[in-house]
């Protein structure tokens, strides 16, 4: 199984949800309302996170950190393959 990084979390972020490249960040305590995206992008990020991996996100709050979303996706992962 491999493992979700915060950089494929950015990558995600700038593809689908409009995350200018200038505010990739690899800060795991930053958040999707510290770099300005808002729910629409959230949303965006849950849907691709499905597509990709076949798993849910159930709807992260805006102040849930880097760190947090990929923690949560590792999580799941391990679900799904356990």
């Amino acid at each position: 199984m491999s493992t979700f990084t915060i950089d494929e979390l950015m990558e995600i972020l700038v593809v689908r949800a409009g995350l200018p490249r200038s505010a990739v960040t690899d800060d795991p305590s930053a958040t999707l309302r510290d770099v300005d995206l808002d729910s629409l992008a959230r949303l965006q990020l849950g849907v691709e996170i499905e597509d990709r991996y076949g798993i849910e996100l159930d709807g992260a709050p805006a102040d849930t950190t880097f760190g947090e979303l990929v923690a949560l996706v590792n999580e799941r992962l391990s679900e799904h393959a356990g």
